[in-house]
């Protein structure tokens, strides 16, 4: 495979996330044959691997690759993670909205279940919408005010929302 512009680039960013935070987490999809890791984490197409400054060996952000000898269970293995591969990074004790997503590299599995989770989002909404206003036209002598989950309000619903998008979208 030859190296892209595309793929430079994700590494350079990368490279300057992980040296200001120190430790984080890279998402990884995993289902293809040129990532490189342990047969049992194959075909997870949201592989969480743990980057630290302070693990004892050597990580490799090239520009076209991530290498290193990542432990799983007790177990080295020598790793090789194409750039192409890696969709987020973020940090793991942070702020979720400090994180980084590259749209064009989320495995459409992933964008499949984003997307059907904000479809339930937006059908529980609007069915709450729907009541709403069949409540207001019933008891018409006293007004109810919607108020929109904006920030601030503490819900159920608002952190899953979160969750959805609360990565920084780069293209």
């Amino acid at each position: 495979m030859s190296l892209s512009f595309a793929d430079a680039a994700k590494a350079r960013e990368l490279r300057e996330y992980f040296n200001r935070y120190g430790r984080i987490y890279v998402v990884v999809d995993a289902t293809g044959d040129d990532v490189i890791v342990p047969d049992n984490l194959k075909g997870d197409p949201a592989l969480r691997l743990v980057l630290s400054l302070r693990m004892p060996q050597q990580i490799h952000i090239r520009d076209d690759r991530l290498d290193s000898d990542f432990s799983f269970s007790g177990q080295v293995f020598p790793c090789r993670i194409p750039m192409h591969t890696i969709w987020a990074a973020y940090q793991p004790e942070g702020e979720l909205e400090q994180g980084i997503i590259w749209e064009d590299s989320v495995p459409e599995m992933i964008k499949s279940m984003v997307e059907a989770a904000r479809g339930m989002a937006d059908g529980e909404s609007e069915e709450l919408v729907g009541q709403t206003e069949a409540n207001n036209n019933e008891a018409t002598a006293s007004p109810m005010t919607v108020i929109d989950g904006g920030a601030g309000t503490d819900t159920d619903d608002e952190p899953r929302e979160r969750k959805v998008s609360h990565l920084r979208v780069v293209k």
